[in-house]
């Protein structure tokens, strides 16, 4: 008969664990697959004000020099399959119904030009076989509300016998079809679908204190939706199921690439006396999407901080030039 010490003494619930030895994995090899890469932009709102002869951008150069250098880096190391522009490409203010300033007067045409240069530099960054597309936002539609509101019988005319895009058309000012770009107009409703899953489009949708993405993971669980508008980087996943078995919704918000320093003119923002901008940091982050799609129809998300002209994606470093 073993007394209470003896008992205690050999009684032991937990074992060791057994050491384990592992030897180093063979290197990872990659193996090719029938995937697509798409490079989401998002609001550069280029445009400028006026100031002392001297142009004072609304967009961001390094934010948007970094964009480019992220797609070619693409097409050099993996692929571009399309570069897709989330809306408000040009801002547009002196089109707009708020306030006009004395700066933004004589702009338009600069910003229409450096458009134009900048969907020229995705061509050179992503090469000639990406699909370039651009979706319309509220800013870029300001224009055609602007010739209904203050020149109807302007709208819609065209070149002589021409069949071709109205003249005074974000479309036909940035020569998009001479330089193969696809536009979605029809701001809110245009949507260009990169899969069957995933819809990209401009959005009508900002929640201030909350998370904008969440509201499309609510309103749409049956899709997945990247968009731009709100110029906040957020990434918002929800699943639901049906009889079919789980359905996951996503909602991408890239960012945006124009400053985010008050001088996109804006509801909080203002100027000083002498016109220019006041320092004023908007709830706003610089940066980009890279949305890889598979075979199967699956999409996999890599959101890219750009903040003060860096930013680092897949171990290498990006500087704005």
């Amino acid at each position: 008969m073993f007394d209470d010490l003896t008992i205690k003494a050999n009684w032991n619930p937990v074992s060791e664990a057994k050491p384990v030895i592992i030897n180093a994995p063979k290197p990872f090899k990659a193996k090719k697959t029938k995937h697509e890469v798409h490079v989401i932009l998002p609001d550069p709102q280029i445009g400028y004000r006026k100031i002392n002869d001297q142009m004072d951008s609304f967009h961001d150069e390094s934010a948007m020099d970094i964009a480019l250098q992220i797609t070619s880096w693409l097409e050099e190391n993996d692929r571009v399959d399309s570069v897709i522009n989330l809306g408000d490409f040009l801002d547009l203010p002196s089109q707009g119904r708020f306030e006009q300033e004395a700066a933004f007067a004589a702009t338009t045409q600069d910003a229409i030009n450096r458009g134009h240069l900048f969907l020229q530099e995705q061509r050179a960054a992503a090469g000639p076989k990406a699909k370039i597309v651009l979706i319309e936002g509220n800013h870029d539609r300001r224009m055609e509300k602007f010739i209904n509101i203050n020149a109807a019988s302007a709208f819609g005319l065209k070149r002589a016998n021409t069949t071709g895009l109205p003249v005074m058309s974000i479309p036909y000012l940035l020569r998009l079809d001479e330089i193969g770009v696809e536009y979605i107009d029809a701001y809110p409703a245009g949507a260009y679908w990169i899969n069957d899953r995933l819809r990209a489009i401009h959005g009508t949708k900002v929640r201030s204190n909350g998370s904008t993405a969440a509201a499309y993971t609510n309103d749409t669980p049956h899709i997945s939706t990247v968009f731009g508008h709100v110029h906040r980087q957020e990434l918002q996943s929800r699943t639901v199921f049906d009889r079919q078995g789980s359905i996951k919704s996503v909602a991408i918000s890239p960012g945006c690439l124009c400053r985010v320093d008050g001088a996109v003119p804006s509801v909080n923002g203002s100027t000083k006396i002498d016109g220019t901008p006041a320092t004023y940091y908007e709830n706003w982050q610089q940066g980009i999407a890279v949305i890889t799609t598979d075979a199967k129809g699956d999409f996999f998300t890599e959101l890219v901080q750009i903040d003060k002209g860096k930013a680092w994606f897949r171990g290498h470093e990006f500087k704005a030039k």
